[in-house]
């Protein structure tokens, strides 16, 4: 454990001590109240661990802080809890919770091929269709899967077209509020219907020796994706950049320098995600010995259609994996794509139609009777800066998450601070196991989630910080750390 917060944790042992001496009796006059909070003989409200300590000029700041015993109720640290902060990406909580309560954990993301029109005789059909319900943890080997079925069944040669049924979803590939900067970055690919690969074309860009000769791979592969080069031989001071500008376009752009043998990575988002599913699966059906290229052309027929597709023959259905083991990468890793998919999910599976107004409609609804006051919350995922909740709304989704039926499962799907997911490298050196959802946008640095003991659930935490500029910014992370570190104290 570092010295600074062992000697943040030793000073705490002495303030607990001296706080249950001075509070006697009073202490349980305030868990009998129910206030959540411990009174003190003047009438102050206390709580045992201070923001402060770890936050210093903590009122220059927007920080909302709150953290509660999940058996007693007595509040274990507070400050501003009703103030509403963008809670970036502990808001993806908040969306596993609802969609654990209206699909349930066990929910699974079905896409549905058959034949569409008239099947000409056993191994030719007019169109072949594929409806597509918004399954965010679609992969290429999941689509060749497909592919092979549909030869199974049979079926060698496609007259007209492949037809793409993408009507769950409205044509809103962004939720409100996300910014152009986001949408040409590899952490905020489009939502949509048909997904492959989490809708980003994976990278690779090499040199081949001293030659100066680059090779170029891309995975998922389609023909459609514009390839443009611009690097240079160097034999030192390499520097390679790879992603695109064009957030409306299908275009990766590679540039910098290379040093020979230098092999370099990225993924970068796609701008017609629907376009490209769609033809990673017509090629997973040529190679499968189905033709897709009707006439005897060398590019594939496809239509995407915003409209239902009613398929005469089911030949083929792909289930995802759990609704839970795919909460779990999405709050592990927080693929932002995931959410707002299961966000327009929900919303299809309420209204016939997966819209951001029908899911933060319902959202706020779940929010509000799971004891949020102050929750505005537009997407799935927290990347929009229209989003703001307070330290409080936040525990308040999370207590309520955990008391339900399926609470063990939405605690598991949280990553154990040390351990896992984007909380591998924090709070490591502390003895109580801390369930955690880390957040951050530019000025705002987030991390909430439950604190277990012997495997139970002892406290909930929210620490939201914003408005963070200049060294608070750069020092935030660490501070949020000491303050959890001295909530678990408390807690254990």
């Amino acid at each position: 454990m570092s010295t600074p917060r062992r000697l943040m944790l030793e000073n705490l042992r002495l303030d607990r001590r001296r706080f249950v001496q001075a509070s006697g009796l009073a202490v349980l006059a305030g868990m009998a109240t129910g206030s959540g909070q411990a009174v003190t003989d003047g009438g102050e409200t206390t709580t045992q661990v201070d923001p402060g300590d770890a936050f210093d000029q903590i009122d220059r700041a927007a920080i909302s802080v709150f953290a509660r015993d999940v058996e007693t109720g007595d509040v274990i640290s507070s400050h501003d809890p009703q103030m509403p902060v963008p809670p970036a990406s502990t808001t993806k909580l908040l969306t596993t919770a609802a969609a654990f309560d209206e699909l349930g954990p066990d929910y699974r993301f079905e896409t549905t091929v058959g034949v569409v029109g008239e099947r000409r005789n056993d191994g030719v059909v007019e169109s072949l269709g594929v409806v597509a319900r918004g399954d965010p943890d679609m992969t290429e080997d999941d689509l060749r899967e497909l592919a092979a079925a549909v030869a199974d069944s049979g079926i060698r040669r496609v007259t007209d077209r492949l037809v793409v049924d993408v009507s769950a979803f409205d044509d809103g590939e962004y939720p409100p509020a996300w910014t152009l900067g986001d949408a040409t970055s590899s952490y905020a690919p489009k939502s949509s219907a048909f997904v492959v690969n989490h809708n980003e074309v994976d990278v690779t860009a090499s040199r081949d020796g001293d030659s100066c000769e680059f090779d170029v791979s891309l995975e998922p592969h389609w023909d459609g994706i514009d390839v443009d080069v611009d690097l240079e031989c160097v034999d030192e001071d390499r520097f390679v950049t790879i992603g695109t500008s064009e957030h409306w376009r299908n275009t990766v752009e590679i540039g910098g320098r290379m040093i020979p043998d230098d092999v370099a990575t990225a993924s970068v988002p796609i701008g017609t995600p629907n376009e490209y599913a769609a033809n990673v699966f017509a090629n997973a059906l040529e190679d499968e010995g189905v033709s897709v290229t009707p006439g005897g052309g060398a590019e594939p027929e496809i239509e995407i259609s915003h409209e239902s597709v009613d398929l005469a023959e089911t030949v083929a259905t792909h289930e995802s994996r759990t609704l839970a083991e795919v909460a779990e990468g999405f709050n592990f890793w927080s693929y932002n794509m995931v959410g707002e998919n299961i966000a327009r999910t929900v919303a299809y599976e309420r209204e016939g139609l997966g819209t951001w107004a029908t899911w933060e409609s319902y959202l706020d609804e779940r929010l509000r009777n799971a004891g949020a006051e102050t929750p505005r919350i537009r997407d799935g995922s927290g990347l929009s800066r229209h989003d703001l909740a307070s330290a409080h709304d936040v525990v308040s989704m999370i207590e309520w998450g955990i008391d339900q039926e399926w609470g063990e499962t939405f605690r598991e799907s949280m990553a154990v601070a040390g351990e896992d997911g984007t909380v591998r490298n924090r709070l490591g050196d502390v003895d109580a196991t801390i369930r955690a959802k880390s957040g951050s946008l530019t000025g705002v640095t987030c991390l909430a989630g439950v604190i277990e003991d012997g495997g139970e659930p002892v406290a909930t935490y929210a620490v939201l910080a914003a408005n963070l500029t200049g060294e608070r910014a750069v020092g935030a992370s660490p501070r949020v750390d000491d303050l959890v570190a001295m909530i678990a104290e408390a807690a254990t």
